[in-house]
């Protein structure tokens, strides 16, 4: 079973994804979004090889992204793995070769995590945990769709590279 370069790296990349999205990714913004380096590595991992191994990834980024950003432990991993159930019908179900998979996947998962990434953080802000309450009109308009953009046009210059990953078999 040929599981490709790809798969042994994942982890080491998704651990310097989180870093770099903590640290020097600010200095990449467009328009005050940084890049989803995390959320773009567990997609294209999803979509690679299935979403079980999508949804270890996505813990690991998320508990990763959570330690050096200061947010609420877990938050980043439940919006990650939620992001990766979405991504992970273009596993099997359809064919990440098609140029509109991995684009939606993308755009889809980007739209799931921050939606879901705020939802629990106003779950933490109704139960008093959190300190900040966020206005959700605001932040969808300013965060979440340059992010999507962000994010999906990341995934488009991605393609080649994604498309010369060999097929996995169920891991």
């Amino acid at each position: 079973m040929n599981r490709g370069a790809l798969y042994y790296l994942m982890i080491p990349l998704i651990l310097l994804a989180g870093l770099l999205q903590s640290t020097a990714a600010t200095r990449i913004k467009i328009n005050g979004v940084k890049p989803d380096l995390v959320l773009i590595l567990v997609v294209v991992g999803t979509l690679v090889y299935g979403p079980r191994l999508g949804l270890l990834w996505a813990f690991i980024g998320g508990v990763m992204l959570d330690i050096f950003s200061g947010g609420p432990l877990g938050a980043s991993s439940l919006a990650l793995m939620a992001a990766v159930l979405v991504a992970g019908i273009g596993h099997r179900t359809l064919s990440r070769f098609n140029l509109l998979v991995p684009i939606g996947a993308m755009a889809l998962g980007t739209a799931v995590y921050g939606t879901a990434y705020l939802a629990l953080l106003s779950v933490l802000q109704y139960f008093r945990v959190a300190q900040h309450s966020l206005p959700w009109g605001l932040t969808v308009q300013n965060i979440l769709v340059p992010a999507l953009v962000y994010n999906t046009t990341l995934m488009i210059l991605l393609l080649p590279l994604l498309n010369r990953v060999p097929e996995s078999q169920e891991l």
